[in-house]
């Protein structure tokens, strides 16, 4: 049986000073953590005004023993630490042995506990007296908390609203129960019941924390290395949210805000959300306890990676790869009613309408002006030209075709849409943003498959850096010459001989400034990569096919078959969607048939 102790002066000093008490959801978390590490399984909360007027946490854990209850709230003692070696090893959320002390130094507090070995249970309020008096109560602990900072009416008068300080309190248990799938929490306000969770299948605690719709809209992840394991749900481009909220990371089940996370994952969405939207997701990261430095932080929110380069890249990859995969309807197979075409059908070229076409709110003949007849055809033309990947031949659509499942076009609305039928339902595709996913991938892979041509510079450019980014050069010298530099460091002053022939009229110092302060930051960057994705982009965008230029059936046809191949198809660089599925069961709503 682990008992509570004071730990030796040399280990208090290494651990960072933390525990700090800002409003009633910081007291809370520390209580809820304190009842997860005693193995509760079930956990009740009541609050009163917010968590102001009271806090109260009950749990079913192994509880505290009447001889360690006064030590409870002695600064720096705990059961859960004892040397250095336990100090980074830590399995437990906490460990420091400050939360308790300095809750009680800003509220009546109260403690009850019974040890799961012993037929009494204790209480103690320290406030009035420090020796615990017998009490009835089941096997666990129950704190009440009163009257929160009663004592310093400075720090009071900074507390928000009682709804806001109620909202934070229940985003933290939403949160503690998503990293916790087996725990049942009730949280109550004013005896009225606000939330409950109990235990379930990852699947259906996700569902109860974060609605049906999280489950249906999103990717799982699954993903493992020699030490790092990575699972949960990420949202598709399409499903976002206005504010960061819904994004939830947490490594070996301690909630987490870290820079490197951020960092590989806003990387891995670069090119397929919307520059005003957030994703949403919910992310677990098991790895072994030494491979991370959880006393970093007073709040515990960051910790430091012992592989941060390896933890961050991993991350990166796995979530890259989940959100670049085409997420396509059902493989369609030939309605009865659907007609047979024709055993051949020309190849009609692109032409133009010489009537003015009809465009939408967001597109103008003034901001997109239309092409000549031999720009669309030599567009499309090259687009075809490209070779990585090869574009497949289009089948002649048939009873006997089962493999596709954008289906085949029946018609181009307005010149703008392209309608097509599967099994399912209905595809609507946007031509322009399903085009330009299909160049800006195909110039994506040409660029990689090929060395990048350098431009070398008539007048030499300088360059002074500080330490910190000419030791992010030094190490990363080999990456930079291979992306094209040219590139010489003495002194802190770089000299820029050679760039990129892609960034010849880009800004260098500005770029190089930016991108060897991001290397010094973070474990590995992808600033330049997603710059050349940039100028791709912008290229793929002019060339795409435009609004109000008419295609065939055999153009739009071929247009299915590259977007079934394309990576990351369902949205365009810019992450909007470039297809949307009507099933056939929408449709019959749509018109009350069968109701």
């Amino acid at each position: 049986m682990a008992r509570i102790q004071p730990l030796p002066n040399a280990l208090i000093n290494q651990i960072a000073a933390g525990e700090v008490i800002e409003r009633p959801a910081s007291v809370v978390k520390e209580l809820v953590e304190n009842a997860i590490d005693a193995h509760a399984t079930q956990i009740d909360l009541d609050l009163e005004d917010g968590g102001s007027a009271l806090i109260r946490v009950r749990d079913n854990g192994h509880g505290i023993i009447a001889e360690d209850l006064p030590l409870a709230f002695a600064t720096h003692a705990t059961s859960k630490i004892r040397t250095f070696d336990d100090l980074e090893h830590i399995q437990t959320l906490g460990f420091r042995g400050e939360a308790l002390p300095s809750i009680a130094s800003v509220s009546k507090t109260t403690l009850i506990s019974r040890h799961k070995d012993s037929d009494l249970a204790y209480r103690i309020i320290p406030h009035i007296s420090d020796i615990p008096s017998p009490i009835a109560h089941p096997i666990g602990t129950t704190i009440e908390i009163r009257d929160l900072f009663y004592n310093t009416p400075a720090r009071k008068k900074f507390l928000k609203s009682e709804r806001t300080e109620r909202y934070h309190i229940q985003q933290l248990i939403a949160r503690l129960a998503l990293s916790h799938q087996s725990l049942s929490l009730t949280l109550n306000h004013h005896s009225k019941p606000l939330c409950h969770y109990t235990g379930n299948t990852p699947e259906e605690r996700l569902i109860s924390v974060m609605g049906e719709d999280m489950l249906e809209q999103s990717i799982p992840i699954e993903a493992t290395n020699a030490h790092l394991r990575l699972w949960g749900w990420v949202g598709l481009p399409t499903y976002t949210h206005s504010q960061t909220d819904k994004q939830h990371f947490f490594i070996n089940q301690r909630m987490i805000r870290d820079k490197v996370i951020v960092h590989a994952i806003k990387q891995a969405y670069q090119d397929v959300l919307h520059k005003s939207a957030h994703p949403i997701f919910v992310l677990h990261l098991e790895l072994p306890p030494d491979w991370i430095d959880v006393n970093a932080h007073p709040a515990k929110h960051e910790v430091r990676f012992r592989e941060p380069r390896l933890t961050h890249d991993f991350i990166y990859s796995t979530l890259n790869h989940a959100l670049r995969g085409t997420r396509l309807p059902s493989a369609p197979q030939p309605l009865p009613t659907q007609p047979t075409p024709p055993a051949s059908q020309p190849n009609i070229p692109l032409s133009l309408s010489t009537k003015s076409a009809n465009y939408p709110p967001s597109y103008s003949a003034t901001k997109n002006p239309t092409p000549s007849l031999a720009e669309t055809r030599h567009y499309y033309q090259w687009a075809q030209s490209i070779p990585t990947p090869p574009p497949s031949p289009t089948p002649s659509p048939s009873p006997q075709s089962h493999d596709h499942p954008l289906g085949y076009a029946i018609g181009h609305i307005h010149h703008i849409f392209i309608l097509a039928q599967n099994q399912q339902g209905l595809i609507l595709v946007d031509t322009h943003a399903a085009h330009e996913r299909i160049l800006y991938e195909r110039l994506k892979a040409q660029l990689h498959s090929h060395s990048i041509a350098r431009q070398h510079l008539l007048i030499a450019q300088t360059l002074d850096l500080t330490p910190e980014q000419s030791e992010a050069y030094i190490q990363h010298q080999p990456t930079l010459e291979r992306l094209g530099f040219d590139l010489t460091l003495e002194n802190d002053i770089l000299t820029i001989d050679a760039v990129p022939e892609r960034l010849k009229r880009a800004d260098i110092s500005t770029l190089l400034q930016d991108l060897l302060t991001e290397l010094s930051q973070y474990p590995s960057s992808t600033q330049l990569e997603h710059l050349h994705h940039q100028i791709l982009s912008t290229l793929s965008c002019h060339k795409a096919i435009r609004c109000g230029d008419p295609l065939s059936l055999s153009e739009m046809n071929q247009l299915l078959r590259d977007l079934e191949h394309t990576p990351a198809s369902a949205q365009c660089n810019h992450g909007r969607p470039t297809w949307i599925a009507l099933s056939i069961d929408q449709l019959n709503q749509f018109f009350m048939r069968g109701q």
